[in-house]
């Protein structure tokens, strides 16, 4: 009986909502969730169509804005700042599309008019805005960012996303290649930001794909991580090699940074099982060795079968020792439907994947709402197999919420936004389409002593063997012990400074006991089940 108990506890894996936010100042119309991102204990929160500046004050009707989430360590994320920009004005729509990482945020405002000065009108030219937490921990404007050949109507800061000390912006309605010349209308582009030793963000790059064409609208999603950055191009219709055109089939394009710190294209990545119209690209998201693609007109199952219009697919992408950008797998809805549009959000961090899919109505066995929304997370197990392990949805969705428009995964935390959900976190006073955000933490009840933070996975558990641990930083004098149900060490593993521990227990099947300690007094107790 007790090894039942302990099975069960070591099993059970699930991600629970654990709060609703709103806006300290919501209002109908803003949108509130029509972006989001997390990173460590904070989360943005983008508001499109929200129309006061931070004080409340000064309406200015689709400005726009964003909000800035804390965990507190006992598990309540508060509202602790809303930003909007220096320059705000009447439809910038400012929080379209925001990114947040480590003590910086990047917002963009695809409608935003004007240079880094105020002036040079130029309609739609587009804009987006970096926030750095200083040591107070108020998030502070540092900078507008524009494009250096800067156009009306190109949209730069459509798409955003920033890594450490690298942003990406995308403007997918660009229309001119790297050097400024050969005009192709809206093939697009995204621009490479770096900041330097004095804290500026410097443009260090504008990047195009290598097939470029015009209606492409390469850049309408970017995504960055370490020297990596991916860029969608939704409408894009030949495939990797520039042959068997499919209009809009999509692709996405892989860039990589090379020691001079110049960004290259590594490879064009489209699905094994591309198709007119799927428009694969829609979204991407890059972390580590692994990317993800949705494709949310995508109409097949995993296996190509079972056609069901627009209930949408996404695809995961894994970087070989060689270099080379390999897809892994083809990932759908477990209860997919037509015109689900699985796919249309995605983001992807260790070993989780997050899916959005805003216009699902069935929450499964029934209860069918029109465009409630709802979102799907993803595990890698230790064999390298994604599998769909939970599907999430809102605990008072109702119909048109739109929930799945935006997601973001990070550690043992997702966020998903409902841009159209109308009522506060109590359920009450109705604001039509005021907007929403839901997080979810990751309920991993084998880990019976962790004092690392919420940042801390172990995975797979149950194992067949493998077990991977990131301890969410790195750390210095790294011990891990791994014992068996009667005391008896199995395994012992040091390392001299780390952030990702793996471990293999070649003992016979059964439960077993992992053991982590720091030099500097962090420490976590696991049990974990081996099939």
């Amino acid at each position: 009986m007790l090894i039942a108990v302990f099975f069960f506890q070591a099993n059970a894996q699930n991600w629970n909502e654990i709060i609703k936010t709103v806006a300290s100042d919501r209002d109908a119309g803003d949108r509130f969730g029509y972006a989001v991102s997390i990173s460590g204990n904070y989360a943005i929160v983008g508001a499109c169509l929200e129309e006061e500046d931070a004080l409340g004050e000064n309406t200015m009707d689709a400005a726009g804005s964003a909000y800035i989430f804390k965990n507190d360590g006992d598990g309540n994320w508060n509202q602790v700042q809303k930003i909007v920009a220096s320059d705000r004005g009447i439809g910038d729509w400012f929080g379209e599309f925001v990114s947040i990482s480590d003590d910086f945020a990047i917002v963009g405002a695809k409608w935003e008019d004007h240079d880094v000065t105020g002036e040079n009108h130029k309609v739609s030219a587009g804009s987006a805005y970096i926030f750095e937490k200083e040591e107070r921990g108020n998030w502070i404007q540092v900078q507008k960012l524009v494009a250096s050949d800067r156009a009306a109507t190109a949209e730069f800061g459509y798409s955003v996303s920033i890594s450490n000390n690298y942003a990406i912006v995308g403007a997918h309605y660009e229309d001119r290649d790297a050097s400024g010349e050969n005009n192709m209308d809206h093939a697009g582009a995204a621009y490479l930001f770096k900041r330097d030793v004095d804290g500026s963000w410097d443009q260090v790059q504008k990047i195009v794909s290598s097939d470029r064409r015009a209606y492409d609208f390469f850049g309408v999603s970017v995504s960055i991580s370490g020297n990596y950055a991916i860029a969608g191009a939704i409408d894009e219709d030949e495939d990797a090699s520039g042959e068997n055109t499919m209009s809009r089939a999509g692709s996405a394009y892989i860039f990589e940074m090379d020691d001079g710190n110049i960004w290259n294209q590594a490879q064009k990545i489209v699905a094994s099982d591309r198709a007119a119209d799927d428009r694969f690209g829609v979204s991407v998201a890059i972390d580590g060795d692994y990317a993800i693609v949705g494709a949310h007109w995508e109409d097949e199952d995993a296996s190509g079968e079972n056609t069901l219009n627009a209930a949408g697919s996404a695809y995961i992408f894994e970087r070989e020792g060689n270099g080379i950008w390999n897809q892994v797998q083809k990932i759908v809805a477990s209860d997919r439907d037509p015109g689900d549009a699985f796919g249309e959000s995605v983001s992807i961090n260790s070993n989780y994947a997050v899916v959005g899919s805003k216009s699902a109505q069935d929450v499964g066995g029934g209860n069918t709402l029109g465009g409630a929304g709802s979102a799907y997370i993803f595990g890698r197990s230790d064999k390298g197999t994604w599998s769909q392990a939970q599907k999430i949805v809102a605990s008072d969705r109702d119909a048109g919420d739109g929930f799945g428009v935006s997601v973001a995964i990070d550690g043992g935390y997702a966020i998903v936004g409902a841009y159209l959900e109308d009522e506060d976190a109590n359920g009450e006073n109705f604001l039509g389409d005021s907007g929403s955000a839901y997080i979810f933490e990751l309920d991993v009840t084998g880990i019976t002593e962790n004092n690392f933070g919420s940042s801390f996975i172990v995975y797979p558990n149950p194992t067949s063997g493998k077990i991977n641990i990131d301890l969410g930083k790195t750390y210095s004098g790294v011990d891990i012990t791994v014992k068996n149900l009667l005391g008896q060490v199995s395994l012992t593993k040091t390392y001299k400074s780390t952030h990702l521990a793996d471990l293999e227990i070649n003992d016979a099947v059964g439960i077993y006991f992992i053991e982590i300690r720091t030099t500097d007094g962090k420490s976590a107790l696991l049990k974990v089940v081996k099939e």
